[in-house]
């Protein structure tokens, strides 16, 4: 089994301030921000703003809207653009992009899969408006559009693709990087690619700023 991960990337935000915004929305919808305890296995980490990127481990629950709209009343109160970034038993990653409290686009590597993250939104990924969101960032089109790369497995193109031996056409998409295009490791790579600098645990650098968990009001 390989790895699980949902996290917000929130830009031009502080932890405060993300902080504060999300106890305004948890509040509304009747529940409390509960400091969370060393040992306490489901609870979300807050990490200290780090070169314009706020980060915030989602809870190891699967529960899918309540969380979603939390990270759009964040943008939409600060008017601040960001992502939703998963990686799903480390066979694929995707995001959900937005700005100004709204959906942008959603990308997910695996665009057959039936997890159902997205309804029936489009998951191909648009590099030209994960560029426009970002524009300060001075991103590479060429190289969005490398990580931006989904694939079938239903595809007859990929009957011979050799996952475990190297094939080409799984190359990384940039010099450094540790994982193919096609795999989905990818996701950390695409996270250095926004200048995201991934860390986790309690020992992380940025560090953690809190742990937190929500129960009702």
């Amino acid at each position: 089994m390989g790895g699980f991960l949902r996290c917000n990337l929130f830009r031009g935000v502080d932890h405060r301030q993300v902080d504060a915004a999300l106890d305004e929305f948890w509040r509304a919808e009747g529940y409390r921000l509960v400091d969370a305890g060393v040992g306490q296995g489901d609870f979300y980490t807050l990490y200290e703003e780090y070169n314009g990127w706020t980060v915030l481990d989602w809870t190891r629950g699967w529960e899918w809207d309540l969380r979603r709209r939390a990270q759009l009343h964040v943008s939409r109160v600060y008017d601040c653009p960001g992502l939703l970034a998963f990686l799903y038993d480390g066979d694929y990653w995707g995001y959900e992009l937005f700005h100004h409290g709204a959906e942008v686009d959603h990308f997910v590597q695996q665009a057959d899969a039936d997890q159902g993250f997205f309804a029936d939104r489009p998951v191909e990924g648009r590099p030209e408006l994960l560029l426009e969101q970002f524009p300060e960032l001075g991103l590479d089109l060429a190289d969005a559009r490398g990580y931006l790369t989904g694939y079938r497995v239903d595809d007859p193109a990929f009957d011979d693709f050799a996952w475990e031996d190297d094939d080409p056409r799984n190359s990384p998409v940039r010099e450094g990087d540790g994982y193919g295009r096609f795999d989905g490791g990818a996701l950390f790579d695409f996270l250095r690619f926004l200048g995201v600098k991934w860390h986790t645990g309690r020992d992380a650098d940025p560090p953690a700023w809190r742990w937190f968990t929500t129960e009702p009001s």
